[in-house]
């Protein structure tokens, strides 16, 4: 067997399968200036750069891609501790103690009362709104 065989059959046999890899196309690209590039970013808004060029070039024609996200405007890491602190606060506990509390007669609620309690729990479900909308969750029901 001479050297060319050999390695032959050792690049033959050192070959990787491929497991139906799909191959991809290379990137497009093009140049844009600081100010187009602002205003790319700017029009964007929460979506990725690339997925808004690419609904803009080919319109209702853009495949859905599963990396297609919405990108957070905020810290992330905060808005989960917020909202893990808004679980673990026991707010709805303590609503529930205080409108039992209110139905038993323990606590003179009236008019004003009542309607301070019924704009905290708005607030409240409106924070929470607002923390799962940011972090781009799924309500759970």
């Amino acid at each position: 067997m001479n050297n060319s065989s050999v390695s032959d059959v050792f690049r033959e046999s050192a070959k990787l399968p491929q497991a139906n890899k799909r191959k991809r196309l290379p990137p497009l690209s093009f140049r844009a200036t600081e100010e187009e590039r602002a205003l790319l970013n700017a029009k964007a808004g929460a979506r990725p750069l690339s997925a808004y060029i690419r609904e803009k070039l080919l319109g209702d024609a853009v495949s859905r891609r599963a990396c297609n996200r919405r990108l957070p405007s905020m810290d992330h890491a905060a808005l989960s501790k917020a909202l893990a602190l808004l679980g673990q606060s026991r707010l709805s506990s303590n609503m529930n103690q205080i409108a039992k509390a209110a139905h038993m007669g323990r606590l003179p609620v009236d008019d004003d009362v009542q309607q301070e309690l019924w704009a905290a729990c708005a607030d409240i479900r409106q924070m929470r709104m607002a923390l799962i909308e940011a972090l781009d969750l799924k309500v759970r029901d």
